[in-house]
């Protein structure tokens, strides 16, 4: 029998995101496993925090569940003192989905070839070569700020409010370089539209394995994971929780999702609550004074 009232998962980011893209690809398979209609909402602004407030507010009844990330659970509370919401004050866990590495790539007309180079370059030409992101203290700009810090070089920030123009832009070469998610950027990068200079894990991606990681360039302590998972407002049956969390797992272990993830370079998770409210604690803790050190560079 169908649940008669929809599921609906607020996004807060764009068309072309990470959010996007997996909410779209786990919908179907989530929709079956609780045998209800599964409603995907785009709430944009504010580097995904809009759409994260308005879930927050919601009714804790399970009806109305928000794709956390590492920007608007993670990184934008430690950027704004106005942001109103608490990520581990405001929310109830559901489950981690994926995680995965930001790959650092550049137009083709700009004449580096890795990460190394395009040090070089920046510190030649200090605060001239435009790194894009979607979001103000989203995973892209984290990234691209903790390279700045670990480096010693300083970039010029262009900030964009959607994902698809930022790519438009960069593969125009109106900008030289972004940090963003592999699953948007492999293909970019494996047709030679854009020139990848390094990934953010420890070990290379099965994926890109020609793209080498920024530790063994020698850039240390510069690992990135771009992680998403499902949260409900704040006092969310305990029931509700873990119902919605076992239905996320048995769709990310469906073979057709497994293999589309892994092709494109994320790890599927389908944790539980439990599991998911330490991660979010640990990641707040992590990114905490690394934010607070770079925060007064923000555009």
């Amino acid at each position: 029998m169908m649940h008669s009232t929809p599921l609906q998962i607020i996004l807060g980011f764009s068309k072309g995101s990470a959010s996007d893209d997996i909410a779209h690809l786990i919908a179907p398979a989530l929709g079956e496993e609780l045998k209800r209609e599964v409603q995907i909402k785009r709430l944009t602004g504010e580097s995904g925090t809009l759409g994260a407030q308005a879930v927050a507010l919601s009714r804790p009844d399970g009806n109305c569940l928000f794709m956390a990330t590492l920007g608007t659970h993670a990184l934008a509370p430690h950027m704004r003192e106005d942001l109103a919401y608490h990520p581990l004050e405001d929310f109830s866990p559901i489950g981690l989905l994926t995680h995965s590495p930001m790959i650092l790539a550049c137009a083709p007309n700009l004449s580096v070839n890795n990460a190394l180079d395009l040090i070089e370059r920046a510190r030649e030409q200090p605060n001239t070569l435009a790194y894009g992101t979607s979001a103000i203290g989203g995973a892209p700009h984290l990234s691209a700020e903790l390279f700045q810090k670990r480096t010693g070089i300083r970039l010029k920030h262009a900030p964009y409010e959607q994902t698809q123009q930022l790519y438009a832009d960069l593969l125009q070469g109106h900008i030289a370089l972004s940090f963003n998610n592999i699953m948007s950027m492999r293909p970019h990068c494996l047709s030679g539209a854009l020139k990848g200079l390094g990934i953010t894990s420890r070990e290379r991606s099965a994926v890109v394995p020609q793209i080498p990681t920024l530790h063994e360039l020698g850039i240390v302590d510069c690992e990135v994971s771009n992680w998403l998972g499902l949260v409900a407002p704040k006092a969310t049956p305990a029931a509700i929780l873990n119902t919605l969390s076992k239905a996320a797992h048995a769709a990310l272990q469906r073979p057709l999702i497994q293999k589309t993830l892994a092709a494109s370079g994320l790890t599927a998770s389908g944790s539980d609550p439990q599991f998911f409210a330490q991660f979010l604690m640990q990641e707040f803790n992590r990114w905490q004074p690394i934010v607070k050190d770079f925060s007064h560079h923000q555009t």
